[in-house]
């Protein structure tokens, strides 16, 4: 919605948009810095819903916000709550959903994400009045914070943090559910405890060389998408004379991109496809270098930037599963944490890029991102693929699963789950 609230000129000018959006990022980096530390407390649904709250009642708050500098700290509260609850749902999706099903539900979640943009477009467009914009924003984020009380506990996650019980009552629904009811109360289930603190978590990263080398190479790629994703997100206002033309086409695209990524990571899997649409997106900033005039109204840059944007998109749904299939269940929350922080930071610098094009020649920007891509995809490569594996549940499974030998087997559990 900040970008529509610039059409009716609350920000004033485009250095005021861009530190705006820029301090949802800020607010989103401290969010999922305390992230993990919620979810631990909470676990994955009541995190979540704690972040909704949060983002939905600073988005209602919003409405009453005379002045720019409030809109920032407003704009602080809604990335820090979003970003819990995005994350938090994330988690629990994918120790939810069985592996053959995580890429269609992986791009599932990423299409209703890009339809919501599409909701707050329309948004925009009917009301005119940015205050009450961000009220129906508000109402409507309450709305949909309906289905998260009624979301079952992890069982992965429950079994991890040593919660038998309240795994055993999250299976017992799903056997009634799946009309398949038994009783799980004589039944003894098998699995590998790893509670721990969140520090005793950060040390795990010392003992276990394989996760930190893969989260490592993560947080990488993740800043270089994400700022180059967000690059282009918020510098559609520049692709279209008029601006919710140019919004509708970036939503279109994600959708569009979201899509189109189920068959391809079906066909090539994880690993591949990010580099796939990564040396697309390389491609693409190439392509926009010439000046070359279509028609009237389009360029060569246009056409290219729309390939480049879709490519990005893509990418940026498959580093989530990427991630969160490579990451153990006993730390996932806090590795996508790290990682989505290091977006944040991406995200943050992403969205000067345009700025560039105002102080210097339009293909040294072009050229700088096709290098940064060039970086991302050598990261990526290095990276195991998570394709047909099992998730692992603790570091020491990541280890085994990257064909690390050298570590001797978990002396407090038995078998995965």
């Amino acid at each position: 919605s900040s970008g529509i609230n610039a059409e009716y000129g609350y920000c004033g000018t485009e250095s005021k948009l861009s530190n705006v959006s820029s301090f949802f990022f800020i607010g989103a980096f401290l969010g999922l810095l305390t992230s993990t530390a919620i979810f631990d407390m909470l676990g994955r649904r009541n995190g979540a819903l704690l972040g909704a709250v949060i983002g939905a009642a600073a988005t209602v708050a919003g409405t009453w916000i005379p002045s720019y500098e409030g809109m920032l700290a407003i704009r602080v509260l809604q990335g820090y709550g979003q970003f819990i609850n995005y994350t938090g749902l994330y988690c629990w999706v994918i120790e939810f959903t069985p592996s053959h099903l995580r890429n269609p539900i992986s791009a599932m979640m990423s299409m209703v994400w890009a339809s919501g943009s599409l909701m707050i477009l329309l948004i925009g467009y009917l009301i005119p009045v940015w205050n009450y914009i961000f009220l129906a924003t508000g109402i409507l984020n309450f709305l949909l914070i309906a289905p998260l009380l009624f979301y079952p506990v992890s069982p992965r996650f429950a079994l991890v943090r040593g919660k038998e019980e309240d795994a055993k009552r999250t299976l017992q629904m799903w056997s009634t559910v799946c009309d398949n009811n038994m009783s799980f109360e004589s039944v003894d289930l098998t699995y590998k405890s790893h509670k721990q603190n969140y520090l005793k978590q950060l040390k795990d990263f010392k003992t276990h060389p394989s996760m930190r080398k893969e989260t490592l190479l993560s947080m990488v790629v993740w800043f270089i998408v994400a700022a180059l994703f967000y690059g282009f997100d918020f510098g559609w206002g520049k692709i279209f004379k008029n601006l919710y033309i140019s919004f509708l086409v970036s939503s279109l695209g994600k959708v569009v991109a979201f899509t189109i990524v189920i068959p391809i990571c079906h066909l090539l899997g994880r690993k591949k496809t990010v580099m796939m649409f990564m040396i697309c997106q390389i491609f693409s900033n190439f392509l926009a270098m010439p000046d070359v005039q279509i028609n009237e109204d389009w360029t060569l840059e246009y056409v290219a930037c729309i390939v480049g944007f879709t490519a990005l998109s893509a990418t940026f749904t498959q580093i989530y599963l990427l991630t969160s299939e490579l990451a153990p269940t006993s730390h996932r929350g806090m590795i996508l944490s790290l990682s989505s922080s290091s977006a944040r930071v991406g995200s943050f610098v992403g969205i000067y890029i345009g700025l560039l094009y105002d102080i210097t020649d339009r293909r040294v920007p072009l050229a700088v991102i096709a290098g940064a891509s060039m970086v991302c995809v050598a990261a990526v490569f290095f990276l195991p693929d998570s394709t047909g594996r099992s998730i692992p549940e603790t570091p020491h499974d990541v280890e085994e699963l990257s064909g690390n030998k050298g570590y001797q087997p978990v002396q407090n559990g038995t078998a995965d789950i």
